[in-house]
């Protein structure tokens, strides 16, 4: 089946805004690290951070592959939920003063991943997830729920 437009612009958009992210964790990997080894409680942690970024490189390129490749349904609702929480996650760097360069980058990366989750659920992107055109509520039991 051929991609519809809107899963190749989720694509596109969504791999972008991976990038900044990225990015993002390579400018604040100095300051992430010190925070960790100065606080006494947390000196023996320093490797949670590289766990973290894999976590996070394998959670983003699971939702890019589920969603983009192999058209799972229930996994547009996981970029939902994860877009919110890095919407929420920085809000709080926009009310210091100055805005640092990793708000700022992120700043346009969080729109960039809005864009992106908005075009999993536009009209075309149905046939794609498997759910039928009359169908009210998005089922998980589309025909391309596998991602065998």
């Amino acid at each position: 089946m051929t991609r519809p437009p809107p899963i190749v612009r989720f694509e596109r958009l969504y791999l972008t805004s991976f990038a900044l992210g990225l990015l993002i964790w390579a400018l604040t990997w100095n300051q992430l690290s010190t925070r960790l080894a100065t606080d006494l409680r947390t000196a023996g942690f320093g490797w949670m951070l590289v766990a973290a970024l894999g976590l996070n490189v394998v959670i983003a390129l699971f939702q890019w592959y589920a969603v983009a490749r192999r058209g799972v349904a229930w996994v547009r609702w996981m970029v939902v939920l994860l877009t919110t929480l890095h919407l929420l996650g920085l809000l709080p760097g926009l009310f210091s003063a100055p805005l640092a360069l990793p708000t700022l980058l992120g700043l346009v990366r969080v729109p960039l991943e809005m864009t992106a989750a908005a075009q999993l659920f536009a009209p075309a992107a149905r046939d794609w997830f498997g759910l039928d055109e009359g169908d009210d509520e998005d089922d998980l039991d589309g025909h391309r729920e596998e991602l065998s």
